[in-house]
């Protein structure tokens, strides 16, 4: 017998044996470039021969239709791509048969040059998905694209009235806010302290019957401003000449200040800000008796007053007006209107030129402040765009001014003075490496949601697994940048983690929260961290259909884990922070943040019940409840958070324990995703009378109120408002 030992005194033949039942390991098919060279390829994506050439490697990773079903699958998306370029060849021809032709000009003479036209105009891209719908309270309907929060509430809660084949509603909500939107329903007065003001207004046009802070109470609420906005959010407004700007304006030996619109938009920041610090029952010297989300309205309304004096002529100081009164609406939770006030920032940064790099002729302290402020106006529109799923408003088609400096000497130069943090790094090095994550996020969202080459007609994202896999595709492709960025963050703005766990990752270790280092620094390393795993939950959530489960192991599918991780990690640092810290209290941005974070791992947990990570969603959902009782104890917003989310964990327990096979990749119903459920728009008014008994609300109702709850006007005479929403609770 070959390879018994028996035949050969010394076992060679035996040896022989062992080298002949030896299989050459292969690989399933060599890449392009390896076949064509005849050399050994490897499984890697790409292999090492291709990259050690350098050449484009055929390995791409993506799947190959190996079954019956798969490739039908593929022919099926080829089709619908053929058909598509048809019928865009067809509507371009369309386009160029209704031209219109200049006035004189010969049929043949213009058709030349529209033929040209012809092959180079682009293709027009049409808006998939969004909703359209009347928030409660709200006698208009508004339209939120498909990466918005307000979507994927929609979804979720279309797809809870299907599996749990009832309406879900949370009884005795109780707003507290009136049920119309009138902005300024107060007695009308002078302006506080404008008779030496030389654009002064008319008497009648403002309203000073409301609370204003004395000279006392405002430095010490501007004070705030220094080491909160103005560190943590864009360094816009410079502190040594803001000082000397407040210090002219002081009148009568020092007993009066002259209005002025900069310093009234940040005293209703700081307003607020410190408010909502304060728990409810302490609140009431500074917001009489009212809600901590419109506090300082009465400054800020007079702010808007003066700004419209600048309209016609515009400043630096204009547009830092209207970036921060875009901040202190948005803490308020008015997203429409916050919309509106970037819309006004952006033509005014276009107005001031500051899209243009500024001239080297001008003292290079006031370029470094134009790009600071165009940079601000950047962040804004990228905010506020990812945020509601609106297009946004600065364009990238044209060069941009360069990035703001956050060297030593532009530090210096800035008119603060704060102490270097290491590593050549400043206190402006925060917002230059917020700056790049926003370039880098908005990239890969404006790369994902325009694309929509899968699409036919009205067909969305989640319409199968060829769309939810090719539009997964187009995210990863930007991960390497991602991770490019983490590693360029300088290891003084990073926060530690515990037992050696990565900073800016989603290892689940706890941040090292140092004590003796400086609040402003300690909140920028908190925001760094918290705005990455904000914007990567907003870019993944997309992953989290409802209405087809991805393919187990699919790009979809781990996209959809790094969603919900993110939002883990989130939490974790959130609930963290606020117990042994007070760096987020009052912080609106972090709760809003945490707010979107677990509604996104409350659809996860409903999606993947047998996920790994179901467990520590489950946990972190949890923990974001008492994020929501911290907040709920400053303003009550956050508490109807706290109550809806307890609401859902019931939901989740019963989606878990509930056997659903027939959901494992197959989709939930035809129609859904494409046809959403006319019950969530919510079609009625609050009434006037009966404020506080409201009817039941649906969950959709309800989880939209988080953000539209709140009236700029709720100002009542007569009335504890606090006391009567704590009666209530």
């Amino acid at each position: 017998m070959i390879g018994d030992s028996t035949n050969s005194p010394d076992g060679s033949e035996h040896q022989v044996g062992l080298r002949r039942r030896q299989r050459r390991v292969q690989v399933a098919r060599a890449c392009d470039a390896c076949r064509l060279r005849r050399i050994k390829c490897d499984n890697g994506v790409p292999c090492s021969k291709c990259i050690a050439r350098g050449h484009h490697c055929s390995n791409s990773g993506t799947p190959k239709a190996s079954t019956l079903t798969e490739a039908s699958e593929e022919i099926a998306r080829l089709k619908r791509r053929i058909q598509q370029l048809e019928t865009e060849l067809k509507q371009q021809a369309s386009d160029h048969h209704h031209l219109p032709s200049p006035i004189g000009s010969s049929p043949s003479l213009y058709s030349a040059p529209v033929s040209r036209e012809e092959h180079s105009r682009p293709v027009l891209k049409n808006y998939c998905g969004g909703i359209q719908f009347r928030p409660a309270r709200s006698s208009n309907e508004s339209w939120f694209g498909p990466s918005s929060l307000y979507s994927f509430i929609q979804r979720l809660s279309d797809f809870l009235n299907l599996k749990l084949k009832k309406e879900h509603s949370v009884h005795h909500l109780h707003p507290v806010s009136p049920s119309n939107h009138k902005l300024l329903n107060v007695p009308e007065g002078n302006l506080h302290g404008n008779t030496s003001h030389p654009g002064a207004l008319p008497a009648g046009d403002v309203p000073t019957e409301g609370v204003y802070l004395s000279l006392i109470q405002e430095e010490y609420i501007i004070n705030l401003f220094w080491q909160s906005y103005h560190t943590s959010l864009s360094p816009i407004v410079d502190e040594t000449q803001f000082k000397k700007h407040y210090q002219s304006l002081l009148v009568n030996s020092g007993q009066d200040r002259k209005p002025s619109a900069l310093v009234d938009v940040i005293i209703a920041m700081c307003m607020q800000y410190a408010t909502s610090t304060m728990p409810v029952e302490t609140q009431g010297l500074l917001v009489d008796g009212r809600d901590a989300l419109v506090a300082g309205r009465w400054h800020y309304w007079r702010g808007q007053k003066l700004l419209t004096l600048e309209l016609d002529s515009p400043s630096l100081s204009t547009l830092q007006c209207h970036l921060l009164c875009a901040v202190y609406i948005c803490g308020g939770s008015f997203h429409n209107m916050m919309d509106s006030t970037v819309g006004l920032a952006v033509r005014t940064a276009y107005m001031l030129g500051l899209h243009l790099d500024p001239p080297s002729t001008m003292p290079e302290k006031d370029r470094e402040m134009r790009r600071r402020l165009w940079w601000a106006v950047y962040l804004m529109d990228s905010k506020a765009g990812m945020k509601l799923g609106r297009p946004f408003m600065v364009s990238h088609s044209y060069a941009m001014p360069s990035l703001p400096s956050d060297t030593l000497e532009a530090a210096a130069s800035s008119g603060s003075m704060f102490i270097p943090i290491g590593q050549n790094a400043t206190w402006l090095s925060y917002n230059l490496h917020t700056v790049q994550l926003y370039i880098k996020i908005r990239r890969a969202y404006t790369d994902f949601y325009e694309q929509g080459i899968f699409l036919q007609g009205d067909q969305n994202l989640w319409a199968d697994h060829e769309a939810q896999n090719s539009s997964a595709e187009v995210l990863m492709a930007h991960t390497r940048s991602f991770h490019e960025w983490v590693d360029g963050v300088p290891e003084s703005l990073k926060l530690k983690r515990q037992v050696n766990g990565l900073p800016l990752s989603t290892d689940f270790t706890s941040v090292v929260l140092e004590p003796f280092t400086p609040p402003w620094l300690q909140r920028q390393r908190l925001l760094l961290e918290h705005t990455y795993h904000h914007l990567s939950v907003n870019l993944y959530r997309h992953s989290i259909s409802f209405s087809l489960k991805p393919h187990t192991g699919s790009i979809a599918e781990e996209l959809a884990m790094r969603c919900a991780s993110h939002a883990i990690m989130l939490t974790t640092i959130t609930h963290q922070a606020l117990t042994e810290s007070s760096i987020l209290d009052g912080w609106h941005e972090a709760f809003f943040c945490q707010w979107n974070a677990v509604m996104t791992l409350v659809g996860f947990a409903m999606l993947f019940p047998t996920s790994t990570l179901y467990s520590k969603a489950k946990h972190a959902i949890e923990l974001a409840i008492l994020v929501f009782d911290n907040f709920g104890a400053k303003f009550f917003v956050a508490a109807n958070a706290a109550k809806i989310v307890r609401e859902l964990s019931v939901k989740i327990e019963a989606l878990a324990k509930s056997s659903l096979p027939e959901y494992d990749n197959a989709p939930i119903s035809e129609d859904f995703e494409a046809n959403p459920s006319s019950s969530l728009f919510v079609d009625h008014a609050m009434p006037t009378q009966g404020l506080f008994d409201v009817p039941d609300l649906s969950l959709f109702d309800m989880a939209v109120d988080i953000d539209f709850w709140n009236s700029v006007d709720t100002l009542w005479p007569d009335l504890d408002i606090s006391s009567q929403f704590q009666a209530e609770l």
